[in-house]
């Protein structure tokens, strides 16, 4: 299959690969934000352009760094090639696997490496101007963003829940029946709350993962469901309550208070996120002159 493009730099392809590339990049970093997939899902049109405008912004400083004729050391090649290996837990014939799976030679591998790190050499030298914040930059973005770095109180829950076959009185009174003799089993130690989540639960939770639902804060159940597993105790078995899903037995094994911390708690972080910004800033404003002096034709 013909490799598809999606644009030109100075007469040069940028593939759909290249995208795609940076594409997953956003996804992991959003996903390592803690986005659910399902917002990731309705943003993906803004995140491939943007994946496209990096695209072209890497081809865009790979070519700079080559007219700026950057050195690349044997040894400073071999040190980021060392960094792959240790990904594979050091297996040097695995990492080479992994490679050839790619279509790529490891002569090829390592020539896109190269590049990586004159890309990060000009990266540096673009961002070798970029201050510090000054410690009123802090003390304001502090102030300004206080609520957002506030922490709500939360839970970590299990839960089992059966539902009726219907709406009837018979099949509700039979649901909840099948609930009581689960929650009389675990009270009395005869089984566990995983392992009856996992046997009975209507909840995929129950199948994977014991009926755990993870951390949660407020507003993020349904009400009935939320004010029984803030309220109960640790590691006590709810009594049975109803929500429009059914029947549910609830476990609290852990809960988290909210806390608004001080600037002096998270001074260091404010600190690394405006110097990060201000340099992702300078790059994305070195980026724009190149681009705005090349000649960039999208497919």
């Amino acid at each position: 299959m013909a490799e598809q493009i999606v644009a030109t730099v100075n007469g040069d392809p940028i593939p759909w690969q290249a995208v795609d590339f940076e594409l997953q990049r956003l996804i992991h970093f959003y996903r390592q934000q803690g986005l659910p997939d399902d917002q990731i899902r309705l943003q993906l049109d803004a995140l491939r352009a943007r994946a496209l405008d990096q695209a072209i912004g890497t081809k865009l400083l790979i070519d700079e760094a080559k007219r700026l004729a950057i050195p690349v050391t044997g040894d400073e090649l071999d040190a980021q090639f060392e960094t792959y290996v240790r990904q594979f837990g050091g297996d040097r014939s695995a990492l080479e696997k992994a490679i050839a799976a790619q279509g790529l030679t490891v002569d090829a591998f390592k020539q896109e490496l190269r590049q990586g790190v004159m890309i990060n050499k000009l990266i540096e030298q673009i961002c070798s101007a970029v201050p510090h914040p000054t410690e009123e930059a802090i003390r304001a973005h502090y102030e300004a963003h206080q609520s957002e770095y506030a922490t709500q109180d939360r839970v970590l829950a299990q839960h089992i829940l059966v539902k009726p076959d219907s709406d009837s009185d018979a099949d509700k009174a039979t649901a909840r029946t099948k609930l009581e003799a689960i929650r009389a089993r675990i009270v009395s130690g005869e089984s566990t709350f995983a392992d009856e989540a996992a046997a009975y639960s209507d909840c995929p939770s129950g199948k994977n993962n014991g009926g755990s639902l993870g951390w949660f804060g407020r507003g993020m159940m349904v009400k009935p469901f939320e004010d029984a597993a803030f309220a109960l105790a640790l590691n006590t078995v709810s009594d049975i309550l109803e929500t429009p899903f059914g029947y549910h037995i609830i476990v609290k094994t852990g809960e988290e208070k909210g806390h608004t911390p001080t600037l002096e708690e998270i001074h260091d972080k404010i600190a690394s996120f405006l110097f990060h910004a201000a340099r992702g800033q300078a790059v994305t404003d070195h980026v724009a002159e190149l681009r705005a002096k090349a000649d960039v034709k999208l497919a």
